[in-house]
């Protein structure tokens, strides 16, 4: 078809389109002088800042309230120190402001209620727990997050910046879970004798004696199957406890004949020290391979020897002697040691029952 556009329209049209290569030019100008790029700017460049800062700061309060509850664990310390060491180092600049380290345990003091959304919630009531508050502080001192294009915006020059919040709860509690336990129970009765009852003395040596000990504390309705008993195995001597289901565990009960994966590991324990983790049972029923215990929680304990339990060479360390623990007749096979609060690894459950000193550590919310 033949181009019907008039001769003297095509030379406008090509004026036009060469002047659109400054259209770009003209319409920033437009847009700074009426502010939209600045706004646009302060939206997305400071916002972000502010999201950023409260990521940080987020961070080093889970981060600080954590660490504050392992030493309430450990040594009943609540060391609220902690947390200001944690809350700088998840600062990009390295600092930051610890407002408030508050809580139920030891040398912390009760928490306010909640004053802000983005601050912790109501103190929950018998609950071990710590909070951190943390808010934006500058290496130059000051608690306010200055705005790096707002104050270009017309009418916006004095803005001075925002204080940005955080907090944080951990809470702590008898652990409900492991799956790397030590195939072996012990009696509620044995763990009271070798603590002191309530409130425990952790840190004590003792002598624990296997099932059937004639010469044995009494344990009462214990005395029948014992102050421990062996589990079964579920691999390297180990058994996995769920305290939210029943439990209730079945027995393996080899006598003093120790298999082969708990020797490996009894001589490990002793050996290098390490805090092992051994189901606590209140009741138990049955016999042999079919005695049944009732768990209602977790003990940390360190093994430092044990006598009469075959083919292992007896390990008895001062102050006890092999009297402690003498061989023939009914006299049992015995382990050495003492209980001791300890946290309890890759456990996401705090239980409900009796404290045994084996404690998980989890964010609340």
């Amino acid at each position: 078809m033949r181009n019907l556009t008039p001769r003297f329209i095509r030379p406008m049209m090509r004026m036009v389109r060469a002047d659109d290569r400054g259209a770009v030019g003209v319409l920033v100008g437009l847009l700074m002088a009426t502010g939209v790029l600045l706004g646009m700017a302060a939206l997305t460049v400071d916002v972000g800042l502010l999201y950023q800062e409260r990521a940080e700061l987020q961070n080093g309060a889970d981060a600080g309230s954590i660490a504050v509850a392992k030493t309430c664990v450990q040594d009943n310390s609540c060391d609220s120190a902690k947390a200001v060491g944690y809350a700088n180092a998840n600062a990009k600049d390295g600092i930051s402001d610890v407002t408030s380290v508050c809580g139920s345990g030891p040398n912390l003091p009760a928490c306010p209620g909640p004053s802000g959304p983005m601050d912790c919630p109501a103190p929950a009531p018998a609950k071990n727990y710590v909070d951190v508050r943390t808010a934006t502080r500058t290496t130059g001192g000051s608690t306010l997050l200055p705005p790096v294009f707002a104050r270009a915006l017309a009418g916006n020059a004095g803005a001075s910046g925002n204080t940005v919040h955080a907090c944080a709860r951990a809470q702590w509690g008898p652990a409900a879970q492991s799956a790397n336990s030590l195939a072996m129970t012990l009696s509620q009765c044995a763990w009271s004798q070798a603590t002191g009852g309530t409130p425990p003395t952790y840190g004590v040596m003792a002598r624990i004696f296997v099932r059937d000990a004639p010469n044995a504390p009494t344990c009462a309705g214990l005395s029948r199957p014992g102050e421990f008993g062996w589990l079964s195995d579920s691999g390297g001597c180990q058994a996995a406890i769920d305290l939210t289901q029943s439990g209730y565990i079945t027995g393996s009960d080899p006598g003093k004949n120790v298999t082969a994966a708990c020797r490996a590991a009894l001589q490990s324990y002793v050996t290098n020290g390490t805090t092992i983790f051994i189901p606590i049972f209140d009741t138990t029923s049955g016999t042999g391979s079919g005695a049944t215990y009732h768990l209602v929680g977790l003990a940390a304990f360190v093994m430092t020897g044990y006598a009469n339990m075959n083919p292992l060479t007896d390990t008895i360390p001062a102050p006890f002697t092999k009297a402690d623990c003498p061989n023939g007749g009914t006299t049992p096979s015995c382990i050495f040691g003492y209980f001791t609060q300890a946290l309890v690894p890759v456990s996401t459950t705090i239980g409900t029952g009796p404290d045994f000193g084996a404690y998980v550590i989890r964010l609340a919310g």
